[in-house]
């Protein structure tokens, strides 16, 4: 990006930092162009740090910069904090208000409502947003979300789970896997279960899935099942203590003593500290 002339292609690398595995590293370049001579560069780069905690710092000068399309990138990012009333609060509900007639413009709204602690309104926004357009996975994500803002988990479930439908691969089974967890937060064992295999049947490498979904057997004492599951979580993710970890519990419940001394010892060199698995070789030995 140092070597780039061109503004416009600078701001589309900026666009695509945040993707990165360990977008840290761009931040000293995301920053210096903040003060950019180009308005597309500043604006990416407003758009780097929505989300980060030095958002305010870093992009509130940039909510008096003399280019629209700048003033409103920080303003959409510092929604939370724009005072009611203020010039700028009032140049980004305009900006809002020019596409309420379209599924995109009222899920903007609910998220602009959703960050401002209204989460009650921003409900009733994407909504109307699922309503107007039920195909789309993100815009039954941002339901999600808000809907277990809301507390209602089971209907958080099941807009996670559809927009797991949608998404398809990769996408769709960390929806699901977020399906499974809103429902088993709610107490709908079932539905938790019929989330996490979906996971599996969009990603096989879903180990996190894999991992609870053990779990929830383990909990409904389907202890072969449990221990299969957690079995290739751990396969799946060596590197992972908590999957020996739970494994050693489950074949502890089932008394295979041996099984479960050596799932404990290896959660210990993954982690030596481990007081679980040092628990459960005491009652091994």
């Amino acid at each position: 990006m140092r070597d780039e002339d061109i503004p416009a292609w600078r701001a589309t690398y900026l666009s695509l930092l945040p993707a990165l595995p360990d977008a840290r590293v761009a931040m000293p370049a995301a920053e210096a162009a903040l003060l950019a001579g180009d308005p597309m560069e500043r604006a990416a780069a407003a758009r780097f740090f929505a989300g980060s905690a030095e958002a305010a710092r870093l992009l509130t000068p940039l909510l008096t910069d003399p280019v629209r399309l700048v003033r409103l990138d920080a303003a959409w990012a510092l929604s939370a904090a724009l005072p009611p009333g203020s010039d700028i609060r009032h140049e980004l509900d305009s900006y809002l208000a020019l596409t309420l007639d379209q599924p995109a413009g009222r899920l903007r709204i609910g998220q602009d409502l959703a960050n401002r602690g209204d989460l009650a309104g921003a409900e009733r926004e994407i909504a109307r947003a699922v309503d107007w357009d039920p195909y789309s996975a993100g815009i039954r994500e941002s339901q999600g979300l808000v809907l277990a803002g809301l507390g209602r988990l089971t209907e958080a479930g099941n807009a996670f789970y559809r927009a797991a439908e949608l998404a398809g691969r990769d996408r769709g089974a960390q929806l699901a896997l977020r399906a499974g967890l809103a429902f088993a937060e709610g107490g709908r064992l079932k539905e938790a279960e019929n989330g996490f295999r979906l996971a599996l049947r969009l990603d096989q490498q879903a180990h996190r899935a894999r991992y609870n979904l053990g779990l929830l057997l383990a909990q409904a004492d389907r202890l072969s099942e449990a221990g299969a599951e957690l079995a290739g979580a751990e396969a799946n993710a060596p590197a992972e203590s908590d999957y020996p970890f739970a494994l050693a519990t489950v074949l502890l419940r089932q008394g295979d003593r041996a099984g479960a001394r050596a799932a404990a010892e290896r959660t210990l060199r993954i982690d030596p500290a481990h007081a679980g698995a040092q628990q459960v070789l005491q009652a091994t030995r």
